[in-house]
């Protein structure tokens, strides 16, 4: 395959090219270079079939001009594809070609030309000493010859030694009495042990590939010098400079791009990339949009469709939609999928469009009409970004590409010898389509977001001001210390936020929160955020509790879901389980949440010897005539995993003594009491205890509440899960 610069640009350069040996102009030449302006002229507007007609009739007219055989075999060594099976018009393109040196034997023009199409026929050894002998003649003899066409003769030398760099790169020693990894479909998790197995006895091979790449680049840069313009050679250096993180002149070199080629997408698209690359998400954002509204509608939808990135049935549910629906469905996905609200731009969106862009960088072939984003490990790219191991293994007719993600799936691709795209090997399309099932998409390797921690996080719910409104209340534990180590910066600007979605992505309640964050002391620094947000009605919601300091772009987030209920007047029921590290009633008699001093304990962690503190609200008592209600508690806690096992019956002893429960069955204690209040001026119950740990052994343990009302006869529970584990 040959990559080729525009038609346009190409054909102005070698309108006349330049002459080595004086000729006659008899009639019948001065019509043939007649047919060869009209060629020209038809193939800068897109005809090609048409120049191809006025090439021919040159050629009749005027058998022994050079020029005549050189536009008709340039038009048709472009005009013809890659396909190995496709050689009709190569096969005429190659004799016009030799025809044309053979008249002119001192052109560098017609030589190169030459050379280029020996590479697109996969003769590749040819064509670079065909091409090299037309650079060294415009050499020796100092030919002013057009930029274009010595970047031209660059890029294809370049473009030749990386089809041969792609054989050389990522090799491994083969390990002793092993053969290749299989590419047969045994089960997946066998296949990755066995792939963990083999990298261990299999260490890359030094240098592979390296002098093969260091002439490839060389090319590529003389090519992009010479002529700033130059499409393809730029595009290519492009891939070679971001696999190097040389994101400078990656950048420098996109820019050039974009001004050189502003009507061509593409080139916004790759400057979205290396902007998105270094964390300058807004710019990227900006570049990534122009792109798309300079595409076609045809080459826009694929890049836009979602359909890759959902599982099998919702991808077919997707695929059925309507047109609006369908925009309605993106634009919810994508807001439920940004990885941090706190910032302006859509991280995961970004990175998407980052990894199209990068698969078209990468993988397209325009010579034989493949996009990036279509070729099988474009679609792999973008689902899952890249892999962590690439393997190349040399095969009888092809090169077998192994991608190894981790922890994750094994992916295997054949690239026929000589060619670039590589499909998927043997059975692993249909690996493909399985782990699509399971794991559609990931996205955790966005640059900006560079460290992306967890939150402890401990979601209540309680009844709001009256029935019709909930109260969700949202702890979090910020790792303040974890964020800051090792860090060169003593303060700096820390945000936190808390952000309330529906279940279409759309907003219900934003919170954000910045400070100065002297990291110096954050030992003595309060960690603890806690929030309350009424909400009226009922329905789940997306929760995301973020922290993010601005300087560093260190990160943490936690989300979840959370189903909001409403608590009636006419039914029993129970708030959810706040546990506390510390609990204190404000008031001798306390009726509402406002009235006592909490500590919530977000990640639900204690040591032996801690109290844990439990608060909970009941709702919708009866009450007999005089207004009071009657009703009994069953606190009881269960053991649900210890890490030392074989001492449960005596442990379940000790804790009954240390608190005066009682043994139920097998793997719990209990305490029930009753009690009665006096609900005349009360909407609720509010409920708190202490139990004390003795020395509890480190494990999972579940505190399940049940209350009893007397009068109504019904039953409300509760549970709330904690865990133990040892000081320090």
């Amino acid at each position: 395959m040959v990559v080729r610069s525009s038609l346009l640009a190409v054909t102005l350069f070698l309108v006349v090219p330049p002459p080595c040996q004086a000729q006659e102009e008899t009639a019948p030449r001065v019509i043939a270079r007649l047919h060869i302006d009209n060629g020209l002229a038809l193939a800068a507007g897109g005809d090609t079939l048409a120049a191809l007609a006025q090439f021919r009739q040159a050629v009749e007219v005027a058998p022994r001009l050079a020029e005549a055989h050189f536009q008709l075999g340039r038009m048709l060594a472009r005009h013809a594809s890659a396909v190995e099976t496709d050689f009709r018009e190569r096969v005429e393109a190659e004799r016009a070609l030799r025809r044309a040196t053979s008249l002119d034997p001192d052109n560098p023009a017609y030589l190169a030309e030459l050379g280029v199409l020996f590479i697109k026929q996969q003769r590749r050894n040819d064509g670079e000493r065909v091409i090299s002998r037309a650079l060294k003649m415009a050499e020796e003899r100092r030919l002013d010859l057009d930029p274009a066409l010595l970047a031209d003769m660059h890029f294809n030398l370049g473009w030749a030694q990386e089809v041969r760099y792609e054989r050389e790169r990522q090799r491994r020693l083969t390990p002793p009495h092993r053969g290749a990894i299989p590419a047969d479909l045994p089960p997946s998790a066998w296949l990755s042990r066995y792939v963990e197995d083999y990298l261990e006895d299999a260490p890359p091979v030094e240098d592979s590939g390296q002098a093969t790449r260091d002439l490839m680049i060389e090319h590529y840069w003389a090519a992009v010098r010479t002529d700033p313009t130059h499409f393809d050679a730029s595009r290519r250096l492009l891939v070679h400079l971001l696999d190097d993180s040389q994101f400078t002149e990656y950048l420098s070199v996109a820019r050039q791009l974009v001004e050189a080629h502003p009507d061509r997408p593409e080139t916004e698209l790759y400057l979205g990339l290396g902007l998105h690359v270094v964390g300058r998400e807004d710019e990227a954002a900006a570049a990534f949009e122009r792109a798309l509204a300079r595409l076609p509608e045809p080459e826009r939808a694929p890049l836009l469709s979602i359909e890759p990135l959902l599982r099998r049935e919702p991808a077919e549910d997707y695929l059925e939609m309507d047109d609006s629906s369908r925009t309605e469905f993106e634009q919810a996905f994508w807001r439920l999928s940004d990885r941090l609200y706190l910032t302006e731009a859509n991280e995961t969106r970004l990175e998407h469009m980052a990894r199209v862009a990068y698969a078209e960088l990468r993988f397209a072939e325009p010579a034989t009409g493949y996009r990036g984003w279509e070729t099988d490990r474009g679609v792999i790219f973008i689902r899952y970004g890249p892999p962590n191991v690439i393997i190349r293994q040399p095969a009888e007719l092809s090169t077998r590409i192994v991608w190894i993600y981790r922890p994750g799936p094994v992916f295997m691709f054949d690239q026929t010898r000589g060619y670039f795209h590589a499909r998927f090997a043997g059975d692993f399309q249909w690996v493909a389509d399985e782990y699509r099932y399971r794991a559609p998409a990931f996205y955790g390797n966005i640059p900006s977001i560079a460290t992306r921690l967890s939150i402890p996080v401990q979601v209540a719910r309680f009844r709001g001001r009256s029935p019709d409104e909930a109260a969700v209340e949202i702890h979090a534990e910020l790792p303040l210390e974890e964020l800051g180590r090792d860090l060169d910066v003593e303060r700096s600007e820390f945000e936190t936020g808390i952000f309330l979605r529906n279940l279409d992505g759309l907003r219900i309640k934003d919170d954000v929160d910045v400070r100065i964050l002297d990291y110096a002391d954050t030992a003595s620094t309060d960690n603890l955020k806690s929030w309350r947000v009424l909400v009226p009605g009922e329905g789940r919601l997306w929760v995301s509790v973020e922290a993010r300091d601005a300087v560093t772009w260190r990160a943490a987030a936690t989300r979840d879901t959370v189903s909001v209920r409403l608590f009636p007047e006419d039914s029993l029921s129970l708030s959810d389980i706040l546990l506390a590290e510390l609990l204190r009633p404000l008031a001798l008699e306390p009726l509402r949440r406002a009235d006592y001093d909490i500590t919530p304990n977000p990640a639900r962690v204690y040591v032996p010897y801690q109290a844990v503190h439990i608060y909970y609200e009941i709702y919708g008592l009866a009450r007999d005539p005089e207004g009071y209600a009657s009703f009994e508690v069953s606190l009881a806690v269960r053991v649900k995993k210890l890490q030392r096992e074989g001492a449960l019956p005596q442990f379940l002893g000790l804790l009954a003594d240390a608190w005066g429960f009682s043994i139920v069955g097998d793997d719990r204690v209990e305490l029930r009491y009753r009690r009665e209040f006096d609900m005349k001026d009360r909407d609720r119950v509010t409920e708190h205890l202490r139990i004390e740990l003795p020395e509890v052994p480190p494990g999972e343990y579940e505190i399940i509440v049940k209350i009893w009302d007397h009068l109504n006869e019904r039953l409300a529970t509760r549970t709330r899960s904690f865990a133990v584990v040892t000081e320090g």
